[in-house]
């Protein structure tokens, strides 16, 4: 019989990924989120921090209003978390995050990958649209 289970993201792993994301202070937009909604990736607000207490992104919404996203490793994936600036509420998700034969980052409920060490700046930016569209999927 194969075993078909993959492991968990190794923590090492998780951080050179997190890194990445805070290092490259991505910007990008607009991610559509809904039929009239779209979201723009403001840059990382966390670029001073280390990556270990998390990554935060700033979103700019169709509206007009603010947003933050933020980025936290766990033990079994990533915690991300939705906020909307001077509203209440907000989405939280935890992902499972698995590590493919070629050492990429693997998400069921993203439906994405990545290189946890890449420089590639699309693919950070893709992966990036993937969580933004999950947190958004929940009814915002």
């Amino acid at each position: 019989m194969i075993d078909l289970a993959r492991p968990t993201l190794s923590e090492e792993k998780t951080r050179a990924l997190l890194r990445k994301l805070r290092d490259l202070n991505l910007t990008a937009g607009p991610i559509a989120v809904g039929p009239r909604t779209h979201i723009l990736l403001a840059g990382c607000a966390s670029i001073d921090a280390p990556a270990e207490c998390g990554v935060r992104y700033r979103l700019r919404l169709t509206d007009g209003s603010q947003g933050m996203l933020e980025i936290q490793g766990r033990p079994r994936g990533l915690e991300l978390e939705l906020t909307r600036l001077g509203a209440a509420g907000g989405r939280r998700l935890l992902v499972e995050m698995t590590c493919d034969r070629s050492g990429r980052a693997c998400s069921r409920a993203l439906a994405a990958r990545v290189t946890p060490d890449t420089s590639d700046t699309r693919e950070l930016e893709h992966f990036l649209r993937r969580i933004v569209r999950a947190l958004f999927a929940g009814g915002e």
